[in-house]
C-alpha cells in the first residue's frame, strides 16, 4: 500500500477548499445582486427618429450633438424619466447657444415641445407596428401666438408630472439664424422637478457655411385653399365657430406660419383672391396688396386654380360645358393677373382627382383641351401617371403638364420621357395602397417613411408633393385620443395636425410626423446646393446609397443622417 495523507492534513485541504467555494459564492452573489435602484430623475438625449415609449429602458447618451446650415431646423429629443418615487411639476428652459466667435443664438431660437402620447389600438392595414403608445402631437412650450405658456389647455405642456419609472420625451427644435457664423457653439437646457436638482444637457452644435433658401426647392400640395382647415365637423374646434371674421383671418395666417416653417406651400384664403363678377371676369384691386404680402410672407410656391361652378372638392360639374363662357373669362382674367405679378410660372389648374374610368379620362381630356383653348401657358395638373393604366380609357400624355401619380403606380421610364418633353413630376400618397410597399404615411409606420420621400424624388427628379388633407379630423370625434381618423382603420391618415383648442393655443399642433416631413425637406435643400455647386451626379451618387425606388429605401434612419453629413462634406469641399 502507498503512504496515506494524514488526517490533519486532509481536514486542512478540505477546509481550504470550503472556504474557497465560500468565497466564490461571495463573489458571484456580488456579481449578481440586485442593481442599483435609478435615480430620482435621469435625463438622457436622442436623435429626432427615436420613438420613446413610456417604459422603454433609459439610454446612455447626455450630450445634443447637432449640425445644421444657416436657415434651418436642428432638431432632437431630451427623455425625461422617473424613478420610482414618480416626478412632479417637470420643467425645462433652454440657454442660449455662444460661439467661439460671433453672435449668440438667442434662447427664444430653441423651441422646446411636450410630446404628447396617442394610442395605437387597431393598427393599419399593412402596418407592421404594434399596438400601443406612440408619442406624436408636440404641445409647445409657448403659444406661438402670444410668445406666453398656453392657458386653459387640456393638455398642458409646463409643468408636467411623470408617473414612476416612465419616460416623458421632450422634442426640441433649434433654429439658427440666416447670418449665423459658421463655426462651433455650445449651450444648454435645463430640467426642473419639485424636489430635485436641475439637470444641465448640454448641446454642442455645428453651422455649417452654407444657407437654405426662404422658399423650397420643392413644390407641395398639402390641401386646396376651398378644403379650409377651419371648416371640419370635428367637435373639439366648435370654440373657434364663435370667432369674428378677424378671427377666422387670424387662424389662417396661423396655419399658413406654420406650414411654412416647415418648407410646406399654404393655401391661399378664399379671402385674398380676387373677386369674382356674375360674368367670370375678376376684380383684383381690393386684395392685390394683402395678396402680394401673403406670397412674399409665405414664400408661396404654387397657386393653384379651380374651375367655376364646380360642387363640393370640385370634380363634378361641367366647366367646358354648360359653364363654358363663363369658366372662360374667369380663366382668362386670371392667368392674366398672374402674369402681371410673374405668378403665372407657379400656377396650374387641378382638373381631376385620381381618375380611374373611361369617363373621368374622358373628362380630363375634355377639360384640359378647354384650359388649352382658352389659356395655353396654365398648366394642367392631375393625380394619375404617365403611363397606360387600361388601354381602352387611352392616354392621357398631352393632356397633362403636371403629373402626380400615387407612389405605388410610379413607373421611372414613362416618368423619365415625360420628363425629356418638358413637363414636370410630382408624387402623392395617401392610404397604404398598392404593392408592393411604400413609405406608407400612418401613424403606425416608422418615422423614416415620412422623410425618405424627398430622397426618393430627388432621385427620379420629382419636383413636387401632394398630400390631400393636414386636419383630417371629422371621422373622429376626439383625435388626441383616437387616432382613426379615416374609414374606422387607418391611423391619422390626412391629419399631421393636431387642434390646438386642447392644448389652450387658437391654432394648430404639429407633429413628429410633420416635422419628419420638414427634415426631409431640408435634405432635398441639401441635395439641391450640392448638384449646383458640384453636380446632380455627385447628388445623385450619395443618394443611391440611401433611396433607390418607391419599394427599395435603407430603412436604418442612422444611415441617411450619415448621408446628410456626407452631403454637408462635399458641398463644403473646396
Amino acid at each position: 500500500m502507498g503512504k496515506g495523507v494524514p488526517i490533519r492534513g486532509k481536514r486542512q485541504g478540505i477546509e481550504t477548499r470550503i472556504a474557497g467555494v465560500f468565497a466564490a459564492g461571495i463573489v458571484l452573489l456580488a456579481a449578481y445582486r440586485s442593481p442599483a435602484p435609478e435615480p430620482p430623475m435621469s435625463v438622457y438625449v436622442m436623435d429626432e427618429f427615436a420613438r420613446v415609449r413610456p417604459r422603454d429602458a433609459p439610454g446612455s447618451k447626455r450630450v445634443a450633438v447637432l449640425s445644421a446650415a444657416c436657415n434651418e431646423y436642428a432638431p432632437f429629443q431630451i427623455i425625461v424619466r422617473a424613478g420610482t418615487g414618480g416626478l412632479k411639476r417637470v420643467n425645462a428652459v433652454a440657454g442660449p447657444l455662444v460661439p467661439k466667435r460671433g453672435h449668440i443664438i438667442a434662447a427664444d431660437r430653441i423651441a422646446l415641445y411636450r410630446e404628447h402620447y396617442i394610442e395605437v389600438r387597431k393598427l393599419s392595414p399593412k402596418s407592421r407596428g404594434k399596438p400601443g403608445w406612440y408619442p406624436d402631437a408636440l404641445i409647445p412650450f409657448l403659444d406661438p401666438s402670444t410668445g406666453k405658456p398656453p392657458v386653459r389647455a387640456r393638455f398642458a405642456a409646463a409643468p408636467f408630472d411623470i408617473a414612476p419609472d416612465s419616460n416623458q420625451p421632450l422634442w426640441v427644435d433649434v433654429l439658427t439664424p440666416r447670418d449665423a457664423t459658421p463655426g462651433e457653439y455650445t449651450g444648454a437646457i435645463t430640467i426642473f422637478a419639485e424636489g430635485i436638482r436641475p439637470h444641465r444637457v448640454p448641446i454642442v452644435l455645428t453651422v455649417w457655411d452654407f444657407t437654405l433658401s426662404e422658399t423650397p426647392s420643392m413644390r407641395t400640395h398639402f390641401g386646396d385653399g376651398e378644403v379650409n382647415p377651419l371648416v371640419s365637423l370635428s367637435p373639439q374646434i366648435t370654440a373657434w365657430g364663435g370667432l369674428d371674421e378677424a378671427g377666422q383671418r387670424a387662424l389662417q395666417t396661423a396655419y399658413a406660419e406654420l406650414m411654412a416653417a416647415h418648407r410646406i406651400c399654404s393655401p391661399i384664403p378664399p379671402f385674398l383672391m380676387p373677386k369674382v363678377n356674375a360674368d367670370g371676369s375678376i376684380d383684383p384691386q381690393p386684395t392685390d396688396a394683402a395678396l402680394q404680402q401673403w406670397i412674399e410672407r409665405f414664400h408661396i410656391t404654387g397657386f393653384p386654380i379651380r374651375f367655376l361652378g364646380m360642387d363640393g372638392r370640385g370634380w363634378q360639374g361641367d366647366p367646358p360645358g354648360a359653364d363654358r363662357k363663363r369658366n372662360a373669362r374667369y380663366l382668362r382674367s386670371m392667368y392674366t393677373y398672374l402674369r402681371a405679378h410673374h405668378w403665372d410660372k407657379m400656377a396650374y389648374i387641378y382638373v381631376a382627382d385620381e381618375p380611374s374610368s373611361q369617363e373621368a379620362y374622358n373628362d380630363v381630356r375634355a377639360r384640359s383641351k378647354f384650359v388649352r383653348e382658352v389659356v395655353p401657358g396654365l398648366k394642367v395638373l392631375c393625380t394619375k401617371g404617365p403611363q397606360v393604366q387600361n388601354p381602352p380609357w387611352g392616354s392621357l400624355v398631352g393632356w397633362v403638364d403636371i403629373w402626380a401619380p400615387l407612389w405605388p403606380m410610379f413607373e421611372a421610364q414613362a416618368v423619365k420621357k415625360r420628363l425629356s418633353a418638358g413637363e414636370e413630376i410630382w408624387s402623392y400618397t395617401a392610404l397604404c395602397q398598392g404593392r408592393p410597399d411604400t413609405p406608407f404615411w400612418e401613424l403606425d409606420f416608422p418615422i423614416l417613411n415620412y422623410r425618405i420621400p424627398m430622397w426618393i424624388s430627388w432621385r427620379f427628379d420629382i419636383t413636387g408633393l401632394l398630400y390631400w388633407s393636414t386636419t383630417n379630423w371629422a371621422s373622429t370625434r376626439d383625435v388626441w385620443t383616437n387616432p382613426l381618423t379615416y374609414g374606422d382603420q387607418y391611423n391619422m391618415e390626412g391629419s399631421l395636425l393636431y387642434p390646438g383648442v386642447d392644448v389652450g393655443v387658437q391654432g394648430f399642433i404639429t407633429s413628429i410626423r410633420l416635422k419628419q416631413i420638414r427634415e426631409g425637406l431640408e435634405d432635398y435643400e441639401y441635395l439641391t446646393i450640392l448638384a449646383q455647386r458640384r453636380s446632380r451626379a455627385v447628388a445623385e451618387d450619395v443618394v443611391k446609397k440611401i433611396a433607390r425606388s418607391w419599394h427599395d429605401w435603407d430603412t436604418d434612419a442612422r444611415h441617411l443622417l450619415h448621408a446628410r453629413a456626407e452631403i454637408a462634406r462635399l458641398i463644403l469641399a473646396k
